[in-house]
């Protein structure tokens, strides 16, 4: 089976169309991460296509945020902008994410947002807070996004080994022994430096993941964020990769 992951669209309707147009032909099944909504111009449209697309999909924080109505954790920019997607929503997209999972499994592979200690909040940025979480990891790969930055975390026998992207923001590694975390980055609002779209693809026969990078039309995303009024900042981010 060949799976292809997006993560974080965060309402960026062009990269979203760009990575699913990349994938089409080459996947079997398609696990969205979470954080279809957020800083981006279009969630209405994006939760359409990944309802209609997707055969997994995971809530974020984002998401959780929109449901609870709660938005003490998360920073000004972040705030701003789910109370504008909030309210520009419809109501049967708001029932939608509702029904959206935490956690997901299939075959030897979980899937979540953030972390599996810690579904849609918690952010694994080094190898101290990866060392935490194998434990709870009953499979061979954990796919998780949220922190916007792809890595893969490899543990074999109690040691930790990073392993990131290329010059070009790509990687593709073959699984073997030990248990993998991998952070597929983020399709939306990619922060590596690269403002090109993450998007990875796990071939379950070959063991092998590939993270890819895909352009798309960033200066339409840069002007609707723009237009729409969200804070300049995320036009900024888009296009820089940051």
């Amino acid at each position: 089976m060949r799976i292809g992951i997006v993560s974080d669209v965060h309402g960026n309707l062009e990269a979203l169309n760009s990575t699913l147009l990349f994938l089409n032909g080459r996947i079997d099944f398609l696990a969205v991460l979470g954080d279809t909504v957020g800083y981006g111009p279009d969630p209405e449209d994006c939760i359409g296509i990944v309802k209609t697309k997707a055969n997994l999909i995971l809530k974020g924080n984002h998401e959780q945020g929109i449901i609870t109505g709660n938005y003490t954790a998360f920073k000004d920019i972040a705030r701003t902008s789910l109370e504008w997607t909030a309210r520009v929503i419809t109501s049967n997209s708001l029932k939608c994410i509702k029904e959206f999972k935490e956690t997901a499994e299939l075959e030897d592979i979980m899937f979540v947002h953030a972390a599996i200690s810690s579904p849609l909040f918690k952010y694994i940025l080094r190898d101290k807070d990866a060392m935490n979480e194998f434990p709870l990891l009953n499979k061979k790969i954990c796919f998780i996004g949220h922190t916007h930055i792809p890595v893969v975390y490899k543990n074999k026998e109690n040691k930790i080994d990073l392993i990131y992207p290329d010059f070009s923001g790509k990687m593709e590694i073959e699984i073997g022994e030990g248990k993998y975390i991998i952070n597929t980055g983020s399709t939306g609002q990619p922060r590596d430096g690269f403002p090109f779209a993450c998007v990875s693809i796990y071939d379950t026969e070959k063991h092998l993941f590939t993270l890819h990078r895909i352009e798309y039309p960033v200066e339409i995303t840069r002007k609707k964020i723009l237009e729409k009024g969200l804070p300049s900042v995320l036009a900024r981010r888009v296009v820089q990769g940051i």
